[in-house]
């Protein structure tokens, strides 16, 4: 249930492609969706199989986690049975998740950006990674251009507010597209096996720059007075803190496929962190300040 709230809250929940995703029945989808909309949230029919949030409902506004609006809807069935001395309370709780954002005391900023459409290529694509068949694809390379590619496609991703299709090439690279890019596709049925740890991949990215091969080490030293901040959080991929001086310095070190992975990253802490190395690593950075400060002369 909570994947589902989750694809709910990201679009939309398609029963058939739901249920060969979790190796369940249709009729399983439906009816845990038939227990989300008796918990309290709002779902619409918008198409045959295909089920919506209402317009303007969203699980980011809720005063509860994502975990405690699941167990919400275990509740439900709990405290059905057990009479009114229950059943008051949890009403009350179920009314504290459709509470409108402006009473919750948090606030949390999403990135921004375009909203998923289905359409005719999304389709295609969602089947491609469904069922791990091959599609053919063309692509905008500019005004005047447009390439054509068969890709093996894994996933359709969001980074800072754009969709990206992920897939790999005929020469078995992992390469990234803009959706909007994509000007048309077929699914050429055509099978094929994932021989890529793609979850690993994704779970160590922080924006679109990422790949297969973290070859490049940069390691930056810390002033102690904010060191807790890189103990309390990764800012780079693969964060590691390698040494602790008496002073409270830090050593730390990232892993990454492409300086682009973390170049935004670290010019915004540049004014307190010292770059230790690699040498071609320094050489871009001062590279790029040269030029920021040439333009602003």
């Amino acid at each position: 249930m909570l994947y589902l709230l989750n694809q709910l809250d990201g679009g939309e929940v398609h029963v058939l492609r739901e249920a060969r995703e979790m190796d369940v029945t249709e009729r399983t989808i439906q009816r845990d969706l038939r227990d989300i909309e008796l918990g309290g949230f709002p779902l619409y029919k918008s198409a045959p199989g295909v089920y919506k949030f209402v317009e303007g409902f969203s699980l980011k506004k809720m005063n509860l986690t994502d975990e405690e609006a699941s167990l919400l809807l275990v509740l439900k069935d709990i405290v059905e049975p057990l009479g009114k001395p229950f059943q008051k309370p949890f009403e009350l709780l179920r009314q504290k998740v459709l509470r409108s954002p402006e009473e919750s005391p948090f606030y949390i900023k999403m990135p921004s950006g375009s909203q998923y459409k289905e359409s005719k290529i999304t389709r295609v694509l969602e089947r491609g990674i469904i069922e791990h068949t091959e599609v053919r694809m063309s692509l905008a390379a500019d005004p005047t251009r447009k390439l054509t590619y068969e890709l093996k496609p894994l996933k359709i991703m969001n980074y800072d507010g754009f969709w990206y299709l992920l897939g790999i090439n005929a020469y078995k690279e992992v390469r990234k597209f803009r959706l909007d890019r994509i000007l048309d596709a077929i699914n050429t049925d055509k099978p094929f096996k994932i021989t890529k740890n793609i979850k690993k991949m994704l779970s160590e990215s922080h924006n679109i720059w990422f790949g297969e091969k973290r070859d490049k080490i940069v390691s930056f030293i810390v002033p102690a007075q904010f060191a807790p901040y890189f103990k309390q959080k990764d800012y780079f991929p693969m964060q590691k803190i390698r040494k602790t001086v008496r002073n409270g310095d830090i050593l730390v070190e990232t892993r990454v496929c492409n300086y682009r992975e973390i170049i935004p990253t670290m010019l915004s802490w540049l004014e307190h962190i010292t770059l230790v190395s690699p040498v071609d690593f320094k050489q871009l950075i001062c590279q790029i300040i040269r030029q920021a400060d040439k333009r602003m002369k």
